[in-house]
């Protein structure tokens, strides 16, 4: 892997599986390790629709801004655009990195992993 962001957020992923032993964490590194043609891309719309107030969600791959979400959620991405971030935020979400995603969910309790 040559893309130091990506390397520390497999290695974050990787981390927070040995530290808990929940699968969800490997899963994500695996997710991540794939080639970029094959990570995933999950428009806004995708999101909105399976989720609800308050979720808590990660996306292996990249969010894009298609679409509109009219509820708060907790996102964790590994990449997103500008319009998506800014359409969570205006629901009242929040968006959050990898690392403090893994700190304040350690055991992936109430994650779900959209794809």
């Amino acid at each position: 892997m040559l893309n130091p962001v990506l390397s520390d957020a497999v290695s974050n992923f990787r981390n927070a599986y040995k530290k808990s032993k929940a699968p969800i964490w490997l899963a994500l590194g695996e997710m991540l390790e794939k080639r970029r043609s094959n990570r995933v891309e999950v428009n806004l719309s995708k999101i909105a629709k399976h989720t609800q107030n308050g979720s808590i969600v990660v996306v292996a791959g990249k969010v894009l801004g298609s679409g509109t979400i009219d509820h708060k959620v907790t996102l964790c991405a590994f990449s997103l655009s500008q319009s998506a971030a800014k359409k969570i935020i205006d629901a009242g979400g929040k968006v959050i990195g990898i690392k403090e995603f893994v700190e304040k969910f350690p055991e992936g309790s109430k994650v779900t992993i959209i794809a």
